[in-house]
């Protein structure tokens, strides 16, 4: 018999005193200079905990070693400042995000790995091997999570009201960063059972943490006998209450064509007409994408195609196979693709500003159904990287799962 899907976990939460210093903006949401401006200002930000070799400046050189080493230097010298405390006992949490008039209140809790292969967990997005890789061992040298894995599921009116009675008391953190409230309250022992048993029998979606589902499985393997790495940190929101946004694009032309020349080959995917602004160009329904190159912008029809999958259909894998693919001859699923993402939020000035600074194509897309990408994830098929980007979502430096591991070898696990 398999073990529950979520189950209360012993962590540690933010100190209110530390909240403005350590929870972390979104990630995705900064480019690499942004992200290292932050470090470097503020050496308590959790950015310094899960930075990447892409958040180094352009004259500095470091090895995976290296990246991980400064984490768990980072992460040490938050706890050492008593940044977070330690919680007296094991709990659910319920986590509310608010963002203008947009709420969602989620369960946090310890997910079973094994749910990841066995079924009860459902990916739709393929990951990048080396980050994957990454994040696995940042695992076992930082040896703590405080970025959990966002997932949805169907709407649980029982579940949606035991969340909603336990944010009617105080809230344990109440802060706001970059325009995002976050509340969070601990579930007393009744309210977490029901939780438990709620979701012993639920299917659920994986929207936001593939990379970090994938670093979760290398690290049960890596420790199939240790109990910490058996469960991972997660949230879990349901999928009415969810609000999706698009993941643009760039690339590079490595035919370094002019615009017509561009717009010629685009032709051969679909329909393609100038655009006098990016207004113009900005997608208004599935099968329609905008092109920014050299300062131009183009509104591309896609073909239409006969009996699609729930796959082939969506805007980012057409976006993925005919225009990367065909016309770009790019593998977006290769390591090195060249491709990166900028998030709806970021505004669309902001791609234009980073594909003016690199010379970069930008490719503006409709966003994914939340309905697609569970259609997706049940067939058992895999999106691209960054098919939808959800906003609000959980931040980094809130909540905090000890692995007893690396950097916490001192502390108990959670």
């Amino acid at each position: 018999m398999s073990s529950p899907l979520f189950a209360p976990f012993q962590g540690w939460l933010i100190h209110p005193d530390w909240a403005s210093r350590v929870i972390a903006g979104a990630y995705d949401g900064k480019t690499p200079a942004q992200r290292r401006s932050i470090v470097d200002t503020n050496p308590y930000s959790y950015f310094g905990v899960t930075r990447s070799a892409e958040d180094l400046a352009p004259d500095e050189s470091a090895d995976e070693a290296d990246l991980l080493r400064l984490g768990a230097e980072t992460l040490t010298r938050i706890l050492d400042a008593g940044a977070f405390e330690p919680t007296s006992h094991r709990a659910f949490y319920a986590y509310r995000l608010v963002y203008a008039d947009h709420v969602q209140t989620g369960v946090v809790g310890a997910l079973d790995i094994n749910g990841l292969s066995d079924g009860r967990v459902l990916t739709h997005e393929n990951v990048r091997p080396g980050r994957a890789t990454l994040l696995g061992k940042h695992l076992e040298v930082v040896g703590a999570t405080s970025s959990p894995i966002a997932l949805t599921h169907e709407p649980d009116e029982k579940l949606r009201t035991i969340l909603a009675g336990a944010a009617e008391r105080p809230a344990h953190v109440d802060h706001t960063v970059e325009g995002v409230q976050h509340l969070i309250w601990t579930l007393n022992e009744a309210e977490g059972a029901d939780v438990e048993a709620l979701l012993a029998t639920t299917s659920v979606y994986v929207t936001d943490g593939h990379h970090r589902s994938a670093a979760a499985l290398a690290g049960r393997d890596a420790h199939p006998d240790d109990p910490s790495f058996s469960r991972t940190l997660a949230v879990l929101f349901p999928a009415d209450e969810l609000r999706v946004e698009a993941f643009h694009r760039r690339a590079l032309d490595v035919n370094i064509r002019n615009v017509e020349d561009l717009q010629t080959a685009l032709a051969t995917v679909g329909t393609i007409t100038p655009a006098g602004s990016a207004d113009e160009a900005m997608p208004t329904a599935r099968g329609e994408i905008g092109v920014y190159h050299h300062g131009e912008w183009s509104r591309l029809v896609l073909d239409l195609l006969e009996r699609p999958s729930a796959l082939a259909s969506l805007d980012v894998e057409r976006l993925r196979r005919d225009v990367l693919g065909h016309v770009l001859g790019i593998d977006e699923l290769a390591t090195a693709s060249g491709v990166d993402y900028v998030p709806g939020p970021s505004g669309v000035s902001e791609l234009v500003h980073r594909c003016d600074a690199d010379n970069m194509l930008g490719f503006l897309v409709f966003p994914t159904d939340i309905n697609d990408l569970m259609a997706v994830a049940m067939a058992g098929d895999l999106m691209p990287p960054k098919s939808s980007y959800f906003a609000p979502k959980p931040r980094s430096g809130v909540f905090l799962r000890v692995l007893g591991s690396g950097a916490t070898a001192h502390l108990p696990s959670s």
